[in-house]
């Protein structure tokens, strides 16, 4: 997963960069907000619950810490309540004062850590980011949760890096580890938590390997892996036969030449799955060649799966995607079911972002997203279709519309599947004008169709409805 794609709350924020920061928030609450108390009024269990519900251990700011330091000044009971329970001191990360970080890691004693490191390049100071992160090292074998996410990292600190992150760290549960892509070396195979975390159920590599071999591949219940060069999809199969509980399956991969995949299934009849994953619910796959989704899916048997999103960004032009409906024939069922429940399927013609088809059925029983580009817009609708038609569904489609040019029209004038248009907006880019000639060509061609543009106050729902003047 690439940094921009984190949730807001893996994010730094800025701000409270000094420990002086952290003691005038403080001050600042016992002074507002919370008289000093001489007696409690609850018991001290009770305040000790109150106080672990609004700070839970999913992830805490700077201020959610000041806020805490602030509550220690409160009475002598409260600092000795919060200072003996580690809860308060077990979620650590490197982009906090190093103050703040040495008293988490005293006052946390023996408990399990949840650490997080995040630098960018829009933090120059990478060395002090590395120091501070040098810190959560003795403490590796207490790491439960480690989150580590770069793009920026100079070559002197390259090494200190790398043996962090394979420092010896069994009981982590959760382990997700970033590094910057690599400019023309393929990326780092690391030995990372020293390659032995029995507990492991959660990993996340971006522009890293770990040996294929690794125990760390065994028993997941998530995996995701970004990462351009070569990757053997032999070994991305046996992910499957390593972890028969694996519930989620994450896979962005630009190739960018090595050996040929094996030959694949040319119809669904020799379309033999060598691998069955009864437990996994959710695929998404970002490639840039199709052969490569192929091959996992008509590889990988997946009888439970729930969600399969599939996004192609090719740079070449992409014309035979019949290998791609074979792979997907094993959803054909599911896809027969979603489109007779949800009756139109949506499709989705973007100018600057792949096409995208989607289809859901209710109470998200299964859902379907196949993204492309590179590939001609007839290529894509008859994979569309061929895949309805391997499911002996009738294909209806709501299209919704943001780009204007002739050449659209000229390919979506004819397509009889199209019930429904939205057009989105009618301001388009200087090199993608609005071409009024589209409307009236479109209205002819296809006049049950319903126009709806973001147009201001006007909204064109009739059929006969023209281009606003």
């Amino acid at each position: 997963m690439a940094p921009d794609d984190r949730p807001a709350a893996k994010r730094p924020r800025s701000g409270y960069s000094e420990s002086a920061g952290l003691r005038a928030t403080a001050s600042a609450i016992q002074n507002r907000s919370i008289a000093p108390v001489t007696e409690p009024h609850l018991p001290v269990e009770l305040i000790a619950i109150i106080l672990k519900l609004r700070f839970p251990k999913a992830f805490r700011w700077k201020e959610d810490m000041a806020e805490i330091y602030g509550l220690r000044l409160v009475s002598r009971l409260w600092k000795e309540l919060i200072e003996d329970t580690p809860w308060f001191w077990t979620v650590i990360s490197a982009d906090w004062p190093t103050r703040l970080i040495q008293d988490c890691l005293q006052l946390s004693r023996n408990h399990l850590l949840q650490v997080e490191a995040f630098s960018s390049w829009i933090n120059e100071d990478t060395k002090g980011a590395t120091k501070k992160f040098q810190l959560f090292q003795p403490h590796a074998e207490r790491w439960e949760k480690l989150d580590y996410n770069t793009d920026r990292l100079p070559a002197s600190e390259a090494q200190q890096i790398r043996d962090i992150l394979e420092s010896a760290a069994p009981n982590l549960q959760s382990l997700y580890a970033s590094l910057p892509k690599p400019r023309s070396s393929p990326a780092p195979t690391l030995n990372l938590a020293g390659g032995k975390a029995n507990r492991l159920k959660h990993l996340g590599l971006e522009n890293i390997l770990v040996p294929w071999s690794s125990q760390l591949l065994t028993e997941l219940e998530t995996f995701s892996l970004k990462i351009e060069g070569t990757v053997p999809m032999t070994e991305i199969v046996t992910i499957f036969i390593k972890n028969p509980g694996l519930r989620s399956f994450d896979l962005s991969y630009q190739s960018i030449g090595g050996p040929d995949l094996p030959t694949l299934p040319a119809s669904a009849d020799s379309n033999l799955s060598q691998v069955t994953a009864n437990a996994l619910e959710e695929v998404n796959l970002c490639v840039n060649d199709p052969r490569t989704a192929s091959h996992i899916l008509s590889q990988v048997s997946m009888p439970a799966c729930r969600s399969l999103k599939l996004v192609v960004e090719s740079r070449t032009i992409m014309k035979d995607l019949q290998p791609l409906n074979v792979a997907l024939s094993q959803f054909s069922a599911k896809i027969e079911h979603a489109i007779s429940q949800c009756g139109r399927t949506t499709f989705y013609v973007w100018s600057d972002f792949p096409h995208e088809w989607t289809i859901r059925s209710h109470q998200d029983s299964f859902q379907l997203s196949l993204a492309f580009s590179g590939s001609p817009l007839e290529h894509i609708i008859e994979c569309i279709r061929n895949l309805a038609l391997q499911a002996g569904s009738q294909l209806k489609l709501e299209v919704y519309l943001n780009t204007m040019s002739r050449w659209i029209a000229d390919k979506l004038g004819w397509w009889s599947e199209i019930t429904k248009l939205h057009v989105t907006s009618i301001y388009q880019s200087s090199y993608d004008p609005v071409d009024e000639w589209w409307y009236s060509r479109t209205i002819s061609v296809r006049p049950e169709w319903i126009l709806v543009p973001d147009y201001p106050g006007r909204s064109l729902t009739s059929k006969n409805s023209t281009y606003p003047s």
